[in-house]
């Protein structure tokens, strides 16, 4: 099943101001943000927003399609608007994060089929790859042969 080529439209979703607040700060970062982030751009600006609901709100945006999430190595997670569709390569040794150009996934979804999906309803999708950046493979050569 082909992922939507586009995100759902939140002026059609019955979203929130709390909730478009928070979409808005994401489609203005130049990066994915943590919730911990994204609560202090939040609370510099007029529409002050509880930490707890931070999270509650980027929950129900994820819900709805329109914002993805991704767990760093530390296991912190980080969130973005759904069309910023970046994927990464990361380091294991230092936690380097490196995005990669194009989404190697595409929009068919690694040929997934209803078959495969067994009626779950795709909204996003993460792509990693973990391993050793070249600084890491410098400094430790003989363990990384």
């Amino acid at each position: 099943m082909d992922q939507p080529a586009h995100p759902p439209d939140p002026d059609a979703l019955p979203l929130g101001p709390r909730q478009r607040a928070l979409l808005a700060a994401l489609r203005e970062a130049n990066a994915e943000l943590s919730c911990q982030a994204l609560h202090e751009r939040l609370s510099q600006s007029s529409q002050r927003h509880g930490l707890a609901t931070v999270y509650r709100h980027l929950r129900r945006l994820q819900r709805s399609g329109l914002v993805r999430c991704r767990k760093l190595p530390n296991g912190e997670s980080v969130y973005a608007p759904l069309e910023r569709d970046d994927h990464h390569l990361i380091c294991v040794s230092c936690g380097r994060s490196e995005p990669l150009p194009i989404c190697p996934v595409g929009t068919g979804g690694l040929g997934l089929t209803q078959v495969l999906l067994q009626g779950f309803k795709p909204l996003f999708h993460t792509f990693e790859i973990h391993g050793l950046c070249r600084s890491c493979q410098q400094r430790e050569p003989l363990a990384h042969g």
